[in-house]
């Protein structure tokens, strides 16, 4: 007997819904109803929800628009200027802050305009939800009017972290079984094959964190990463099926392995480190979690689950296509200890790094058969 409409999104609240029960379920709620799902997760409400994910309020929200507008005033110059976009592609960005990072850091996308002379216009917020970012639809005028060669899109870290939030995706030690299952072990050796070591980390040491991290997090974790699934196949897909932007290629990002922290002095003139240790170390320390390395391997498992679940968005849409027209930018394993300015965000010279792997993407051949050359590793390029 199939499920109704509310038993499969109990089935994805509960994370026990199926690959066939997703596609089902794809098919039958609409971008009005992502917020009701991020609601229940988190037990939040509706003001919660749209407070511009503290994004275009205050403080934060004045240096947004500050940077956004920076960036945009030299592309709505360029842009009406005869044979401007001849042998450039057009960016349109939307996303987070690893797009917009308030003046103080070269984020990915100065990076892409230094490095680059494609044009580039900025949708992007720091702080902002992926559940608002798609509910909003601000990014739709944007891509009819110019019909860009390249659509970003970062979303998804500030839903998982912000506002103290990492506490409700984890489990306390106590209900944590720490028996190293045959499921552990397999995990284990998919993630050493897949070799995101680096000078500082080995494969195998990664490896084992995600292990052990993943033993503690909360089934309310993997009903999000449910949610983001769900939220991008059905945004990817509504795009591909107007037939308008045939020649665009959307590239996705799923961060890197970060490293909680309460060091307030590692960047002392930029105001928002106040907020160092907010996002995942104190809210570790509510669940009684204190050892850094503990807290270390969790964020590498969310990390790990979070790329995954992108990777897998892309080659689904990619496969009914017939083609790549989704890309995957893979951070993890890219920055260094010393490269972090805060818990969540690189220094400028580990953007740069980033951004190449974007450049990279984005001057790749068009129209690739669907396969496994739509992942780009940052961790191949060199500074």
């Amino acid at each position: 007997m199939e499920k109704s409409k509310e038993e499969l999104i109990n089935a994805l609240l509960h994370a026990t819904i199926t690959e066939s029960e997703m596609d089902t379920l794809m098919n039958l709620i609409d971008r009005t109803e992502y917020r009701g799902f991020i609601r229940r997760i988190f037990d939040i409400n509706d003001s919660e929800l749209l407070n511009k994910s503290e994004a275009s309020t205050g403080f934060l929200g004045m240096m947004n628009r500050f940077a956004r507008k920076r960036k945009n005033a030299e592309f709505k110059r360029n842009i009406l200027k005869p044979g401007f976009r001849n042998g450039k592609k057009l960016i349109i960005a939307e996303g987070d802050s690893w797009f917009e990072y308030p003046i103080f850091l070269n984020d990915i996308l100065d990076w892409i305009k230094t490095l680059s002379d494609n044009p580039v216009y900025s949708l992007a917020y720091g702080g902002d939800w992926i559940a608002n970012i798609i509910y909003e639809e601000q990014y739709i005028s944007e891509l009819t009017t110019y019909q860009p060669e390249i659509f970003l899109i970062s979303g998804g870290g500030n839903d998982l972290v912000g506002g103290g939030r990492l506490s409700t995706l984890v489990n306390k030690p106590a209900l944590v079984d720490k028996t190293i299952t045959d499921d552990d072990q397999a995990l284990y050796r998919i993630v050493v094959e897949q070799d995101f070591g680096n000078k500082e980390i080995t494969r195998e040491k990664r490896a084992e964190m995600i292990m052990i991290g993943n033993k503690y997090l909360h089934k309310d974790f993997m009903a999000l990463l449910y949610t983001f699934e769900l939220m991008y196949k059905v945004f990817f897909r509504s795009i591909d099926l107007s037939g308008k932007f045939d020649d665009m290629k959307i590239i996705t990002q799923g961060y890197d392995f970060a490293i909680p922290s309460n060091n307030r002095n590692i960047f002392k003139f930029l105001l928002r480190a106040g907020s160092n240790g907010d996002w995942l170390y104190y809210p570790l320390l509510r669940k009684g979690i204190y050892d850094p390395v503990l807290q270390k391997s969790i964020l590498s498992a969310m990390i790990y689950h979070f790329n995954e679940m992108l990777i897998k968005v892309a080659k689904h849409c990619n496969e009914l296509k017939g083609r790549n027209f989704v890309y995957h930018i893979d951070s993890r394993g890219a920055v260094l200890k010393n490269e972090w300015a805060d818990e969540l965000h690189p220094f400028s010279n580990a953007f740069k790094r980033i951004a190449q792997a974007y450049l990279d993407c984005i001057n790749a051949p068009d129209n690739e058969k669907a396969g496994t050359n739509f992942i780009k590793a940052v961790r191949n390029y060199k500074n």
